[in-house]
């Protein structure tokens, strides 16, 4: 590991997979004048150049611009001062974004799906997020902290302020103000402001998106069985993955839109 330099100021990377938080993270740390983020918007090739970065450097990058975890060490090895924010996200809330958003025509290519919005893309994207992420925590445990974007929603102001004392920066009220700051356009036309419905999504798949996930013809993913491939990675990053009761009779009510709707087990014994 490298050893720090003296006189050499703290600098602040966002870095997760898409869809957790980072960006939203990033604009409210914009609201520090301790830090000078990147012209633009996500400095991508970061961890690929290596180099070091200048004082007060704050920007973000996603895991799938990391090519191996030698490439992690070697940036963090040249900058000594850098500290990690980790954002994650239940990971079912995760999957759902990443798919119904890497359409075409959503915030996918305009030539096909984004990679991470089928099934296998989805759990590709996030075992390589988990494996950078491991890498970090055993290698350089002290410089870095995970957030979760639920904390970020929910208890802003408390998580807000865990972060900066991490960074050892003083909190700064214009961090409040991070909405108007998006710099990704269609994230600045989408939040007007903190949107708490975007914690849980799970558990209303059916409704979100326009109904999206109601309509396998749209989806094309089998939503439950991407849960269960998800379970491990809710697991391990402390989030609740409870499995829904089977049922046990012969039918079942639930209710949709306000209407109770029976179903019935056609292949029960004697139907």
């Amino acid at each position: 590991m490298g050893s720090v330099q003296g006189g050499l100021k703290m600098s602040v990377l966002v870095l997760s997979c898409g869809r957790t938080g980072t960006n939203m993270l990033l604009e409210i740390l914009r609201g520090s004048p301790e830090l000078e983020a990147t012209p633009m918007a996500e400095d991508k090739q970061v961890v690929r150049r290596g180099q070091l970065v200048y004082e007060n450097y704050l920007s973000k990058c996603d895991t799938v611009y990391i090519d191996n975890v030698e490439q992690v060490s070697a940036f963090l090895d040249n900058n000594p001062k850098m500290k990690i924010l980790w954002t994650i996200r239940d990971p079912r809330d995760m999957a759902l974004s990443k798919i119904y958003r890497g359409q075409p025509g959503h915030e996918g290519p305009s030539y096909g799906l984004a990679d991470d919005a089928t099934h296998q893309g989805c759990l590709e994207d996030i075992e390589w997020m988990k494996q950078v992420y491991v890498h970090i925590t055993e290698n350089y445990p002290e410089r870095i902290k995970l957030i979760k974007m639920e904390d970020i929603i929910l208890e802003f102001h408390d998580t807000v302020k865990e972060v900066c004392q991490f960074c050892e920066i003083p909190y700064n009220e214009n961090m409040n103000n991070f909405i108007g700051r998006y710099r990704t356009v269609q994230k600045g036309w989408r939040y007007k402001t903190l949107d708490k419905s975007q914690v849980g999504l799970y558990k209303r798949k059916y409704q979100i998106y326009d109904e999206f996930f109601a309509d396998w013809r749209k989806c094309k993913v089998d939503v439950a069985a991407l849960f269960e491939d998800l379970r491990p990675y809710s697991e391990f990053f402390g989030y609740n993955h409870a499995t829904l009761p089977s049922i046990q009779k012969k039918d079942a009510t639930v209710n949709y839109k306000g209407h109770d709707i029976k179903f019935y087990d056609l292949f029960a014994s004697g139907n």
